[in-house]
C-alpha cells in the first residue's frame, strides 16, 4: 500500500503523529485498530522514508499514540462505523456500509444469476462444487453498473486498498439447510494447484463479507479458532485479514457461514489481494 493511496484525512493523521513524535510500531497500531489492513505499515514506512530522505528528523518519541482515529470511518458518499474489533487475528464489524435500499437492489440483480457455489481446487485449480459449501452465487464485474462501482468505491475508501486489487463482488443465498463448513480464504502455496490462482494478482491478504438482510435465525459467520461469533444484520459488513506482504498466513481465520435454520440469507463477499486482480471478471 503507497501513501499517496490513503484517504487525505489519513494521510493528515499520520504526519501529525509523525510531528509529534509517535513511533511507527504505535501508528501502524492505531491505523489497524481502526480498521486499517495490517499493509498500512508500507506506507507509513514510506512516508518516513521520504522524510528522512529530504533531511528532516523523524522525532523519537517514548509513548504510544494518543490520538485515535475516529469510531466513524468517512467515506464520500456514506459514514461508516467501527462496531467491533479484534486484534489477533485481525477481525473488524462495519456498521452501516450498505443502505437497506442498497442491498435489496444487490439482491435483485442477482436472482436470474444464481449458480451453485463452487471452491477451489487446490490439487488442480479448478473451480469444483464441493459438500462443504451449499449456497448459490453470482458475480459481478468490477464497476459493472452504477450500484456496483459506489459499492467498490466505499469499500477502497473505507479501507484505504485501490479498487483495482479487489475480486468481482459475489453475492450469495443461503436457503434453510445450506452452510460453508470452516475453512480458509487464503490459497496455501504449498498446493500446486493454487500457483495459477495466485498469480491472478498475487495472494488473497483479507475478505470483507457483507449482510445483505437479517435472518430469521442461523447463518452466523463463525471463527471456531477463536469462539467468535458474528451475526448477520443487514447492512453491516466484517472485515477480516490473514495475509501479509511477507507471505505469513493467519490460520486463526479459519471461519464458516452456519446452517441457516429459518429463512434465508443473503451475503455480498468481496476477497482483496495483495496485488492487482487479474482473473475471470476484473
Amino acid at each position: 500500500m503507497q501513501f499517496e493511496q490513503l484517504q487525505p484525512e489519513v494521510q493528515q493523521w499520520i504526519r501529525e503523529a509523525v510531528s509529534n513524535g509517535h513511533p511507527p510500531e504505535a501508528m501502524v497500531d492505531a491505523l489497524v485498530h481502526a480498521g486499517h489492513p495490517q499493509t498500512i505499515s508500507h506506507a507509513v514506512q514510506q512516508y518516513l522514508s521520504v522524510l528522512q530522505a529530504e533531511g528532516q528528523t523523524v522525532r523519537p518519541h517514548s509513548s504510544s499514540v494518543v490520538a485515535r482515529i475516529s469510531g466513524t470511518q468517512h467515506t464520500s458518499d456514506r459514514d461508516v462505523q467501527i462496531l467491533m474489533a479484534l486484534n489477533a487475528p485481525r477481525v473488524v464489524l462495519f456498521g452501516n456500509l450498505l443502505s437497506h435500499q442498497e442491498c435489496d437492489e444487490l439482491v435483485a440483480q442477482c436472482n436470474s444469476r444464481l449458480k451453485p457455489s463452487s471452491v477451489v481446487n487446490a490439487v488442480n485449480g479448478s473451480y469444483d462444487l464441493h459438500p462443504s459449501r451449499t449456497s448459490s452465487g453470482a458475480s459481478f464485474r468490477r464497476g459493472e453498473n452504477a450500484l456496483i462501482k459506489r459499492i467498490e468505491n466505499r469499500i477502497s475508501e473505507l479501507l484505504s486498498i485501490p479498487v483495482s486489487r479487489g475480486e468481482p463482488i459475489q453475492v450469495l443465498n443461503y436457503v434453510p439447510g445450506a452452510e460453508y463448513k470452516p475453512h480458509f480464504d487464503y490459497f496455501d502455496p504449498k498446493f500446486s494447484g493454487n500457483d495459477k490462482i495466485l498469480k491472478m494478482g498475487g495472494q488473497r491478504f483479507a475478505t470483507l463479507i457483507m449482510y445483505l438482510n437479517d435472518v430469521e435465525a442461523g447463518g452466523s459467520t463463525v471463527f471456531p479458532e477463536i469462539g467468535l461469533d458474528i451475526l448477520p444484520r443487514k447492512g453491516n459488513a466484517l472485515f477480516f485479514s490473514y495475509a501479509n506482504d511477507n507471505g505469513d498466513l493467519d490460520a486463526l481465520t479459519l471461519h464458516g457461514g452456519s446452517p441457516v435454520v429459518a429463512g434465508d440469507k443473503w451475503i455480498a463477499t468481496k476477497w482483496l489481494r495483495l496485488g492487482d486482480y487479474t482473473g475471470p471478471q476484473a
